[in-house]
């Protein structure tokens, strides 16, 4: 089974949203696209119970992006083993043939993981809050001096690892100081600029697990961001 997963936050990104799956119906590929809104998080009290202070309080990524890992964890832990999960961005769109798609979905079954790099020289050291690079465990220039992987277009194969990559994801994402801005407790590495949220949970876990394709998803399928007059 292929599924299509997004989500939108009601508003712009909701009709992004909307916009995305419109494209993705044409291509006829998908066994199920799904769309999850603000009210769906608020409707799963699990979620909801442990994270709407966190989300009221902290307007962006609608709380930094902390529901992201949530819903591909859920819904990974509902398809079967080997199934393919392709989770897009509200504001992606694509230039990107049928067959391309296709090609795709038999690459991740070898690589388990293909997702898109920084555009730019965006490494590790520069986006990464040093606690969670210390809580990692990976203050190490093999993993710091390399790019930061993105978070907006990530195909899966559901597996027993890649469900572990995602639970830690999540679970780290639960611990706020990992995911927000609050200042780093150890001192982080000169150059350091900002940390990136969500991405830069995901990014180094991919990179601890070493499970990633090379092949870079933006390229292959001329994905474009609604926000941005380039390729993300």
């Amino acid at each position: 089974m292929k599924i299509l997963l997004t989500f939108g936050t009601t508003g712009e990104y909701e009709k992004r949203a909307e916009r995305l799956i419109n494209l993705m119906k044409e291509l006829d590929i998908f066994d199920k696209i799904i769309l999850l809104t603000e009210q769906d998080l608020k409707n799963d009290p699990i979620f909801w119970n442990q994270h709407k202070t966190f989300i009221e309080n902290n307007k962006r990524g609608y709380g930094y992006w902390v529901w992201k890992s949530y819903i591909i964890k859920k819904q990974l832990e509902i398809l079967n083993d080997n199934d393919t999960l392709l989770y897009l961005d509200s504001s992606i769109i694509f230039r990107a043939s049928k067959d391309k798609f296709i090609d795709l979905f038999n690459i991740v079954k070898r690589d388990y993981i293909i997702g898109s790099y920084c555009r730019v020289k965006c490494l590790e050291y520069v986006w990464n809050k040093m606690d969670l690079i210390e809580n990692l465990d990976m203050n190490h220039d093999a993993y710091l001096n390399t790019r930061q992987r993105q978070a907006g277009s990530i195909m899966i194969l559901n597996n027993k690892k890649t469900r572990e990559l995602i639970d830690n994801w999540y679970t780290l994402s639960s611990q706020y100081h990992f995911i927000d801005d609050t200042p780093s407790i150890i001192k982080n590495i000169s150059g350091f600029k900002e940390h990136r949220h969500d991405q830069s949970i995901y990014s180094l876990l991919t990179k601890k697990y070493n499970i990633y394709s090379n092949v870079d998803m933006v390229e292959f399928l001329n994905l474009w961001c609604l926000k941005h007059s380039r390729p993300i």
